[in-house]
Order: C-alpha cells, then structure tokens, then sequence
C-alpha cells in the first residue's frame, strides 16, 4: 500500500492537463477522485490536497519569478564552479553530439518552447512512489528508464535547468551525483536566462539515442535517517534546514511534527539565488555569508534536508558552488524524520532567517 504521503504527480503529466490556470492539472485529479468509491477518496484525500496545495508554491506550473532581472557571477569565481554553467556555454555546444540537455520545468512549458535539443524529465518522476515517505530518490528500475530516455551515457555532459531557479533542476542533478555521475551541471538561471540573452525556443523534439549507465549509489551524496541519527552528538555532521519559514510551519495535516533534527540551523533555499525575474544563484560573497552566519564548519560533512528530499538538492548545489567537499543530502528530510516521533526533534530557532 502507497503511503498517504506519497502524491502520485509523476502520473498527471499523462493525464488530460485541461485544468483551472496555474494548476493544470487540478481538474483531472479531482475527477479522478471523485470517480472512485466513498472509502478510496478518504484514503486519497490527503495526497490529493497535498497536490493542490503544491500549486500555490514553485514548481513547474508555479508563475514566473517577477521583478528586476539578477546578476548573474561568472562561475570561476565559485570555488566549486564546475557544477554551473552559462547559456553562453550551452549555446556554443547546442550541436555538440555529446551534449544532453534535460528540462525539468512543467510539461506544458516545454511543449510550448524549450532549448534545442532538450528532452523532458518531470522532477516528480524522481520520486519513488512507493516507498512511506514523500520525496525519496526513485529506484534503479525507475532512474534506468530516465536515463535511458534522456540519452545520458558514461561520456555525455549533462546540463540541468527548469523555469524555477534551479529548485528541480538541481534534484536531477543530485539524483545523477547520488548513482556515481558527475558529468552534470545546472544552467544558471535556467529558462528565464536563456530568453534573456537573446536565445530561441523550439516546439520541435528529436528523442536522443537510448542512453544507459552502470548505477552505483554515492553514499557521499546522500545520507540515510539512520546514520544521521547515529551522528547526531559527536560532532562530525554539521546539519542544514532548508526550509523557509513557511515550510517550516507545515503539518502536511497533522502528519508532521512542528520542530527539527536536534543541531540543525536554518539557512532556507530561498537564500541561495537571488529574487527577480532572473533567478541566478546568488553570488559567492553572498552565498558565503549566508552560511557562515549558520556557523557551518567547512571541515565537517554538511547533511542538508528540506521539507522533503526534493527540496534539499538546491542547497546541495548552493554548497557544492561554495567547495564544500561533502555534503549529503538526507533524502528523507522533515517528511520522514517528522513523521516519526521516535525520531528525536528540537523546537524551531527563534531567530530564523527570514524566508
């Protein structure tokens, strides 16, 4: 049985999208819903509002971030830089036949226009729906068809990008570093910055040839409930929480505690790219002060959760870029560790940073 906290959204992209604005999908789900018997609605009512709560925050049908455009920091300037590039970059190698390109912004979006020679990777359908907790990086099975979809092989460069300041693209881009790729990086800015300079969309797709990679969990870019737990208290795990204040007050409907991991401090995603209608990740003088406020110890492991393990993987870059040399992302994150009140919790800092 699927667990009340796993949304089945990696299915709706198959389902008539002809729902109210800024969810396209709300309709058909309902429907769905309202087609099936009195018990399995009730059993389905969570995930369900789950969804519809999804399309008020960033994500793939989510509106394009508004304000003055942001500045974007060339990438050598970044001690970790090579996990970003530019769409100067892309634009120079668009007829490398090396080169894979993966658009992980809504379905819809990518049908009305994306970068050329771009395939489609719906973020949710990195998520494995069958495990008890939201979020949590699919199986072998699952990842094999992704990778075999997009093309992606032991000598291909990969770049990431969607319409959402990187908070999905970088989950693709984590889930390939967490099975031993390393050939991946994110575009800066993503779509919004590609139009910016000057650059066309196409409506027209050419599927890659199949693609295939040999599979080996990286267990320095991810970490388990278990070892997190074991690390607690000897001073070798530095913890981050992601998550904005908002995020922070989230139930999921009396399923999650209000609280988190015991040592974690609190440096939200919303702090690593700056706001504006170019979301660049911020640059490296910002980005440092960000968590050297946190007092981060650049010594130590940094484990980083979100909300759930999806939203993680943006400050999994954020500290890559900085050259943190590992960091782990604990894929379960608040979805599982504050579901269970066997796991120990802290009340919320009363100086959080602002979201």
């Amino acid at each position: 049985m699927k667990s009340l906290l796993t949304k089945p959204e990696s299915n709706l992209k198959r389902l008539a999208l002809d729902g109210a604005a800024g969810c396209p999908y709300r309709s058909s789900i309902v429907d769905s819903l309202t087609a099936r018997s009195a018990r399995t609605r009730a059993w389905l009512l969570l995930p369900v509002l789950l969804l519809l709560t999804a399309c008020s925050v960033p994500g793939g049908s989510s509106p394009a971030p508004s304000g003055p455009a942001g500045v974007p920091s060339d990438r050598a300037s970044y001690p970790g830089g090579s996990i970003l590039t530019t769409v100067d970059w892309v634009a120079t190698h668009l007829s490398d036949p090396s080169l894979r390109l993966i658009d992980v912004g809504s379905l819809a979006d990518f049908n009305a226009g994306h970068i050329p020679g771009a395939v489609h990777v719906w973020w949710q359908d990195t998520i494995e729906v069958n495990n008890d907790v939201y979020g949590m990086l699919a199986g072998a099975d699952v990842r094999a068809k992704i990778i075999r979809d997009s093309g992606i092989t032991a000598t291909s460069t990969v770049v990431v990008y969607d319409a959402s300041g990187g908070r999905y693209a970088a989950r693709v881009l984590w889930m390939l570093n967490a099975i031993g790729f390393d050939r991946v990086m994110l575009l800066n800015g993503g779509r919004q910055a590609w139009l910016a300079g000057g650059h066309s969309l196409t409506q027209h797709t050419t599927p890659p040839p199949p693609g295939g990679l040999v599979q080996t969990l990286e267990y320095g870019a991810l970490i388990s409930n278990s070892e997190l737990r074991q690390h607690l208290t000897d001073g070798t795990l530095s913890i981050v929480d992601n998550r904005t204040l908002a995020e922070q007050a989230q139930t999921w409907f009396g399923r999650l505690r209000i609280g988190r991991i015991p040592g974690a401090v609190d440096v939200p995603w919303t702090a690593v790219v700056q706001p504006g209608s170019i979301p660049y990740y911020d640059d490296p003088g910002a980005l440092a002060r960000a968590f050297a406020a946190a007092r981060l110890d650049p010594s130590h492991t940094v484990a980083v959760y979100g909300l759930d393990g999806v939203d993680a993987a943006q400050t999994y870059v954020a500290l890559k870029l900085l050259g943190y040399r590992s960091v782990r992302v604990f894929d379960g994150s608040w979805a599982q560790w504050g579901a269970d009140a066997a796991y120990p919790a802290t009340p919320l800092a009363s100086n959080r940073p602002p979201a």
